[in-house]
């Protein structure tokens, strides 16, 4: 595993010019997204009606144009080139329409409609465009560094491809392989176009609008890790990152697998806020909240995950627990605040790092995938998550409960290709119960489609 996920995409139009061009390809994607659901209980951004006692809930069905039906659609176009000697390029260019389609099925689209301050953009229906990737890679033996933007895949900071669209980062990053069966990593991430986390709107549609670039935290973050093979069929990796103004943080993990057939896991994390009042409201908090913050404004939250997997006669079982403690900061993806590397949220729709990631909860989830069905994989997993008040701390920043719920969520997922066309088809259910009361219990259905065509 690396730090950074460099696409294989990239410089478009390198054109003529003084560099020799070697090795050159051209891929691209088109991609069409979409999404609907019903629901029945208390609609967000709504106040519940009483009549006789009773708490008067507001329903959406299926296929409704509404905020709870969404699509759109993607054009990627890239390519990688060897300028120089051990000198690589990777350009990729990126634009979302919706087709109109907002005007007849839908009410909303998936993506980049919100500023990178969180705030719904007014032309979030135009069409958009942005280089997604351009950077440049020097790579020999011992050791490689790229700069630019492109893709991370790290356990708290990284790009998110659930989406019509992926974030990605300005960072400058370099992996070194001087130790047996060891890489060597670290980072300077400066800038990303992620949006969800910081501040807390606008979760769930990964890329800020127009893809704009914004500054990591406060003054970018740094990471550094180790990931070692030295035991057979194993990896340990430990992480360390910085954000200034904002948070230390270190993540432990191991992997096994055992008798060619079981794979085991554990993961360690731990958060150590640094948030003072200047910043704090830059963190999603609001102002009631930062006046007069003493401890519980950066009260530490630490994570425990561990995952064990089976191959039995064709199916893949397994089953993950975790255990998140009260804090200020939980381990979702800091570019977004939805996404999460714990085990119990890999692979989820709903039950990700807005639930079980956030402080103060328990999950286990159980599942089971196969590839028996000619030409088709499919899944399943179901997922429960006990959502504490978080007490004595301030409310997280994700939305996250901040009073004690419990969450549970079927996932059903169908693959498969039709040449080089890639049908993904979802149906999850999720399910809200508030302890305290019934005004915000709620139950989801979604249904979501997505063809990827790949050239």
């Amino acid at each position: 595993m690396k730090l950074v996920k460099m696409s294989l995409v990239a410089v478009m139009a390198l054109g003529t010019s003084a560099f020799a061009v070697d090795n050159l390809k051209v891929t691209g994607e088109a991609k069409l997204w979409y999404q609907t659901s019903e629901f029945s209980g208390q609609a967000a951004g709504t106040t519940p009606t009483v009549t006789g006692g009773s708490v008067m809930q507001k329903d959406q069905s299926f296929f409704n144009k509404q905020n709870n039906s969404s699509a759109e659609a993607k054009l990627s176009v890239g390519a990688s080139a060897d300028l120089l000697k051990n000198v690589s390029a990777n350009v990729k260019l990126t634009a979302l329409t919706t087709l109109g389609l907002e005007n007849n099925l839908v009410g909303a689209i998936p993506a980049a409609k919100f500023n990178n301050a969180g705030v719904a953009a007014a032309n979030q229906l135009d069409d958009q465009s942005w280089m997604e990737v351009a950077n440049l890679k020097y790579a020999q033996k011992e050791f490689d560094v790229a700069m630019g933007r492109m893709a991370l895949q790290t356990p708290l900071c990284f790009t998110e491809n659930w989406n019509v669209v992926d974030n990605t980062f300005e960072a400058a990053v370099a992996h070194a392989y001087v130790l047996p069966d060891t890489i060597l990593a670290a980072a300077w991430v400066g800038k990303h176009n992620g949006v969800g986390l910081l501040p807390a709107a606008g979760r769930g549609t990964t890329v800020a609008n127009g893809g704009k670039f914004n500054t990591f935290g406060m003054d970018g973050a740094y990471a550094a890790a180790a990931i070692n093979k030295s035991l057979p069929n194993t990896t340990v990796q430990a992480w360390y990152y910085n954000v200034p103004e904002i948070a230390d943080a270190m993540w432990l993990q191991a992997d096994a697998k055992v008798l060619g057939m079981i794979d085991l896991g554990v993961q360690y994390a731990g958060m150590n806020p640094k948030l003072s009042l200047n910043t704090a409201a830059n963190a999603g908090y609001t102002a009631l909240q930062v006046t007069g913050a003493g401890a519980a404004l950066d009260k530490n939250s630490n994570a425990v995950a561990v995952k064990a997997a089976v191959d039995v006669a064709g199916v893949n079982l397994y089953a993950a627990y975790s255990k998140v403690s009260t804090g200020t900061l939980g381990f979702a993806n800091v570019a977004t605040g939805d996404k999460t590397s714990l085990y119990t949220g890999l692979g989820s729709v709903y039950m990700d790092g807005e639930i079980v990631a956030s402080p103060d909860t328990k999950a286990w989830k159980v599942g089971a995938s196969t590839k028996m069905v000619p030409g088709v994989a499919l899944s399943t997993s179901y997922c429960a998550a006990q959502v504490g008040a978080n007490t004595g701390a301030f409310a997280p920043v994700a939305r996250a409960a901040s009073l004690n719920t419990d969450f549970n969520a079927w996932d059903v997922v169908a693959n498969t290709n039709i040449g080089q066309l890639g049908l993904t088809a979802i149906y999850t259910q999720l399910n809200k119960d508030v302890k305290a009361n019934d005004v915000n219990d709620k139950t989801t259905n979604t249904l979501r489609v997505i063809a990827s065509l790949k050239f």
